[in-house]
């Protein structure tokens, strides 16, 4: 399910509901014309648990959490992506860097 929140062209900026942290947690999917920008908000604290499919301290739901990191995981496989967890300190170095999110192989 996608939210529609503002009139940008071509779909750019969107929210994904990405459920497990709290009730009606969201986050912010921006697309650029060479990467995508993965605003997670709460749904993971850093990219290392992303990647490790670990879910955090405060979960409402620790397998929906869970089933949510795959998802994310399998959507940054799909297009370049840039995650951006809200609490994770290497944000600003990766986002400085353009670092993208590489999946492991499932």
């Amino acid at each position: 399910m996608v939210y529609e929140i503002l009139d940008i062209p071509d779909g750019r900026i969107f929210l994904v509901p990405t459920p497990g942290h709290v009730e009606g947690h969201v986050s912010v999917v921006v697309r650029d014309d060479d990467v995508t920008y993965f605003i997670a908000g709460d749904a993971t604290y850093s990219e290392a648990n992303l990647a490790a499919g670990k879910t955090d301290g405060v979960t409402n739901d620790p397998a929906t959490a869970l089933a949510t990191l795959r998802k994310i995981a399998a959507f940054a496989a799909g297009e370049p992506t840039i995650l951006l967890p809200a609490h994770d300190p290497d944000g600003p170095r990766r986002l400085a860097a353009r670092s993208r999110f590489l999946a492991r192989a499932a």
